[in-house]
């Protein structure tokens, strides 16, 4: 199989595990994680409360903590996704099905850039 049809076909693979067609059956619940996001939308509602009551410039300052916070957890899901797929590209190369020297070397610098 050329290098082209392969990438190819790692990308169809990729494109399916990106959530374009997934069944409930394909999607991976991390044990404790409906708990946190039910506490997470108690907590939430207390402090949207809270900071009802308090000055402006405390407000303003809080809610650029939560948007620092939102950006840096989605940043960071992020890259566990990319590092999935990298992992991934390591496994096909150490199993011989993509060459250590091909294509894979540049996604990797890409990435690391």
């Amino acid at each position: 199989m050329e290098s082209d049809q392969i990438w190819n076909q790692v990308a169809k693979f990729m494109q399916q595990l990106r959530g374009e067609n997934l069944s409930k059956k394909s999607i991976i619940q991390i044990p404790g994680q409906k708990n946190a996001k039910n506490e997470l939308e108690k907590i939430q509602a207390i402090g949207k409360e809270r900071m009802k009551h308090m000055k402006e410039t405390e407000q303003r300052i809080i809610q650029k903590w939560i948007e620092c916070l939102e950006d840096n957890a989605s940043l960071e899901t992020q890259q566990a996704y990319c590092q999935g797929y990298i992992d991934c590209l390591f496994l096909l190369c150490g199993m011989g099905i993509i060459e250590k020297d091909s294509v894979a070397n540049d996604i990797f610098e890409q990435l690391n850039k």
